[in-house]
């Protein structure tokens, strides 16, 4: 009898370290979403208070649609922008999520998403604006320390991805527990 319940206390930890894939996409999702606010937040507010103008972050990004052209262009180059930065964010945000885990330290994860950021501030410097948008490498050639700023805060949202594991396992985990719990002795 006492083997069962130590088998349940088990398998009830067991549930408590596992995180399903669909939490860890949400997970991913989530943090990828929150790691594009901060950065085109502290974009636009940026190009704001130096007089850029606060919506040249996104007319930016939407350059690798429509070119040079989306820095004169109406809000359809901004929402392209946006869907641009959203839409990558999210991708990154969903394979950083597959690689933790409930018990993955939020310190660590930390980190681990600001040296992604770097990684892609440098990756997005000096390979894919150059030859993707131009258009933008001359703009963000304008601000570099906000450029890598940037980058710094999306890993930082990244970095919350086990936040939103746990947050999203919690309640899969409470039913599991009141069944471990209602399980004969």
């Amino acid at each position: 009898m006492a083997e069962q319940s130590d088998a349940a206390s088990v398998d009830a930890n067991a549930c408590m370290d596992h995180a399903s894939w669909g939490k860890r996409f949400a997970a991913g999702i989530a943090a990828g979403m929150l790691g594009a606010i901060m950065m085109l937040g502290f974009m636009m507010t940026y190009s704001s208070v130096t007089g850029v103008g606060v919506t040249v972050p996104l007319k930016a990004l939407g350059a690798l649609v429509y070119g040079v052209e989306a820095l004169v262009a109406g809000s359809m180059a901004m929402l392209a922008g946006a869907g641009i930065q959203l839409g990558f964010s999210i991708v990154i945000g969903i394979m950083f999520a597959l690689f933790t885990s409930r018990r993955t330290s939020t310190i660590a994860a930390l980190f681990a998403g600001i040296a992604v950021g770097i990684v892609i501030w440098v990756a997005m410097d000096l390979f894919v604006l150059p030859s993707m948008n131009p258009t933008m490498a001359a703009r963000m050639a304008l601000m570099p320390l906000a450029y890598f700023i940037a980058h710094v805060l999306y890993g930082i949202g990244l970095g919350m991805t086990p936040v939103f594991v746990r947050r999203f396992s919690r309640k899969r985990d409470d039913r599991r527990m009141e069944r471990a719990e209602a399980l004969p002795i």
